[in-house]
């Protein structure tokens, strides 16, 4: 545990000195006075909402307080309620209203919402005026994020965004409000539509939205695989303890409609694969029924058990939100692809007398990184007449995108626009074969950089990364002042995908972060990829 603080720590002081992304703003939108536009309230997703342990209750939330990332991670933990929390803790959700010291303009800078700084940016920068989180409202502010404990049940957050929402209905005087959904933030918006006044709300857009969930959160749940746009693995164990008695966790399990290829497939003709979510010891694929039946029973290595009833409250929770009744609102929906996407989990049994248990994930579907596409674009089981596809753009970094910009700067606008051509083909196919990854075999189609794993490591760490075609590839590794200490690969490649290991020999006298970027150049200078990625070395 000391070493896992440590790292943290190192990526909190890391959120300091890294500047933000940057996109091209759009000079030609109309000018308008902020009580014009219709107040936007972002909310996030899972994981994505800063915690803190307000060790003295004194709503003053300082940095040696936050437990999501930082050094109070130990206080997270519920019990199997999926309620209450296992021990003393004071956890608070930030910002909170008054905390001079700690505003949600502060909280742009650091882990976890620092993913959308470029999001509240753009909107600024077309008009909107940020909330500040006093108590004066009397500023024109009408661009506010709903910040919340994503541990708990959807239908509990759900509750407080409906509370938000008149809030924010008093504070501007405004007969109604935009919601942006990301990620597990949709569903928590269409929980809270589900449940509460729908006539409060104009337009609703999603980003990146699991609405039949996601097979990455078993990969999290059950192998301990933290998500990896925190460009940390934390360890195995403690990953798969937190997340047991998570409510939200459960609630974004694949659902019945995942597996249910019967229904509306796009332009897909390969749904088929959605089937094959998850993989039992025998080989055999099961469907949800018996998957669910699975999970209820289901025992790791080290005697590590899922909570049986929080597993039956998401099925009755999923169920309720299969369909949702949206009454008069604008519905609007983005779409990743084009990144490799986990869709499959394959549960391994060890040889005796050992017999140990572990979960291979494969990345086999086309999606944003995290969410696949069939289960982002279909809602109510259909694809909405708004759906917008945007490629090759990683699900963390959707929001903050210059497509996603551009749509909703044409959403928002007065008069709305709603054409966007350039983002209405959807891909072929669901299917993302790729030849060596997640024992898949076939095409490339993108370029793709992993995040190395394991991270931290000491003294060796792995990165994959593919190519659709032949390219000049170079993989270099650069210190935190920018030298670069390593080339790895340099040289021209084949269409493929390849794994290459990092090592230090000369390794330093204390943990550090270093930084890896692939360049990849194709044949005639036609396409050039490039993407970075942070690693840490620990002591």
């Amino acid at each position: 545990m000391k070493i896992l603080l440590q790292v943290l720590s190192i990526i909190i002081v890391m959120n300091y000195i890294s500047s933000p992304q940057t996109f091209r703003k759009y000079n030609n939108k109309k000018e308008m006075l902020h009580s014009d536009l219709v107040p936007v309230i972002f909310v996030p997703g899972i994981m994505a909402s800063p915690l803190y342990d307000d060790l003295n209750n004194n709503d003053k939330l300082t940095l040696n307080e936050k437990a999501w990332v930082g050094v109070k991670l130990n206080s997270l933990w519920l019990n199997e309620n999926g309620i209450d929390p296992a021990g003393n803790y004071n956890i608070k959700v930030s910002p909170l209203r008054n905390d001079t010291a700690n505003n949600l303009r502060n909280e742009l800078n650091f882990v976890p919402m620092d993913l959308f700084k470029g999001f509240f940016d753009n909107l600024e920068a077309n008009g909107y005026k940020l909330e500040d989180y006093d108590d004066d409202h009397n500023e024109g502010e009408n661009l506010f994020c709903f910040t919340y404990d994503w541990r708990r049940f959807n239908t509990f957050n759900a509750l407080k965004l409906s509370c938000f929402i008149d809030s924010v209905l008093t504070w501007t005087g405004a007969s109604f409000v935009n919601l942006i959904g990301h990620s597990m933030g949709g569903i928590v918006s269409k929980t809270c539509i589900k449940l509460y006044d729908k006539s409060r709300i104009k337009n609703l857009v999603f980003i990146g939205t699991p609405h039949f969930g996601a097979p990455e959160m078993l990969t999290v749940m059950l192998k301990g695989k933290l998500f990896e746009w925190l460009d940390i693995i934390i360890e195995e164990p403690l990953v798969r303890s937190l997340s047991r008695n998570l409510p939200a966790c459960y609630e974004l399990i694949p659902s019945t409609g995942y597996f249910n290829t019967g229904i509306n497939n796009g332009v897909s003709s390969d749904a088929d694969i959605y089937s094959e979510c998850f993989q039992l010891p025998d080989g055999n694929y099961t469907d949800y029924t018996n998957m669910i039946n699975y999970l209820r029973t289901y025992s790791s290595t080290l005697g590590e058990n899922l909570n049986e009833t929080l597993i039956d409250s998401s099925e009755i929770f999923k169920e309720s939100i299969d369909i949702v009744d949206f009454g008069e609102i604008n519905i609007f929906n983005i779409v990743g692809y084009n990144q490799l996407t986990i869709g499959k989990n394959s549960v391994i049994i060890g040889p005796p007398p050992l017999n140990w248990i572990s979960i291979e994930e494969s990345r086999n579907l086309n999606g944003d990184y995290t969410v696949p596409v069939r289960s982002a674009e279909l809602i109510n089981n259909i694809i909405a007449e708004h759906t917008y596809y945007v490629p090759d753009i990683e699900h963390c970094d959707l929001p903050s995108s210059q497509p996603v910009e551009e749509i909703l700067a044409g959403i928002l606008s007065d008069p709305p626009v709603t054409s966007f051509p350039q983002y209405k083909s959807p891909p072929p196919s669901y299917q993302f074969l790729v030849s060596g990854v997640g024992n898949e075999t076939g095409y490339i189609n993108s370029f793709y950089l992993s995040q190395n794993y394991p991270n931290p490591f000491n003294p060796s760490t792995t990165i994959n990364y593919s190519i659709p075609e032949m390219s000049y590839v170079t993989l270099k590794v650069y210190d935190i002042l920018g030298n670069e200490i390593a080339m790895i690969v340099n040289g021209e490649k084949s269409a493929g995908s390849y794994s290459v290991k990092f090592s230090i020999n000369n390794r330093p006298s204390a943990s550090t972060v270093y930084f890896y970027k692939l360049d990849a150049m194709t044949e005639g200078n036609q396409e050039h990829f490039t993407k970075s990625g942070k690693m840490v070395l620990l002591k």
